[in-house]
Formats: C-alpha cells, structure tokens, sequence
C-alpha cells in the first residue's frame, strides 16, 4: 500500500523518493530532519558534483508541498524576492530540500516537462550584477539524483 504522502496535490511522487523515505535514507520526522544540519547524509563532495558552490544537502520529510503552496503560506515575499519565479511554474513544482540552514536555496522536483521522469532543479544566488537568481539543472531524474548523492546504497 502506498503511504499517505504519495502525491502532492496531482502531483505523484517518484517511486524512488517514496523507497527511501520507507527505509530511512530521507527523513520522516522533524528530528530526522534537522539532525542532516548536524550529520549530512550525503558527503561534501558528492553534493559538489552538481552544486559546487555548496557543501551539504537537507532533505525535507513528508508530507511535500509545491512551490505555489510554499508560496501562498507564509514563504511568498521570499519566493517573490528571491525565487525567480519568473524562470518556473510553481503549481508543477514540488520542494524537496535545500543546501541546509540559511543557504535559501531550494532543490525541487520538476514536473513541468514530464510528470513521470522529474527532473531535479535548484536555486542559484546571483550575488554580484548581473542576471538575478536562477534555476539550474541538478539532474534530468530523481532516480539519478539519487544516484549521485548515493542515497539507495547509502553514504
């Protein structure tokens, strides 16, 4: 039977993202999830591979929610400041974690090309001049996200 937090909306979750939350490789609860900020759960170099301007990664646990939730909650002047959502959808974006305490760099899952094969963006800052913050590409899946971070055989 598939947990409660299978989808986010209209939205399924990847199959991969639900086994490791059911085993334990992504946080289930809060204590989980802050303790990533103590003892990460993918290594410095492996989060380099594909975001060398940050050292750590923190997943959120369940249950997920879109950007345009995040926004309408109580997150909508960060996202309409910071969030270059001119650059996304927010209704076909789901937030999974971010690069842990203070990094305001959000990693989502991306339905907007494909709803079975999500892709996985994140939130570059812009700190100089130049073009403001900006989407990048982490990976054209979540299973090979996995993959790099190294989640389903663990760290």
């Amino acid at each position: 039977m598939e947990p409660d937090f299978a989808m986010v909306g209209s939205l399924p979750l990847p199959k991969g993202l639900l086994k490791l939350i059911e085993t334990g490789r992504c946080p289930r609860t809060h204590e989980e999830e802050l303790h990533q900020n103590i003892r990460p759960l993918v290594s410095k170099e492996r989060v380099r591979s594909f975001a060398p301007d940050q050292d750590r990664i923190c997943l959120v646990r369940p249950p997920f929610s879109t950007v345009a939730e995040r926004i309408a909650a109580q997150e909508g002047e960060f996202w309409s400041r910071f969030g270059a959502v001119e650059q996304i959808s927010p209704d076909s974006l789901i937030f999974i974690g971010d690069f842990g305490l203070g990094s305001d760099s959000p990693i989502l899952l991306d339905y907007r090309k494909d709803r079975l094969n999500r892709a996985v963006i994140r939130l570059k800052w812009n700190y100089g001049e130049g073009p403001r913050n900006q989407w990048l590409l982490c990976s054209e899946s979540f299973d090979a996200f996995s993959d790099v971070l190294g989640l389903e055989h663990g760290i």
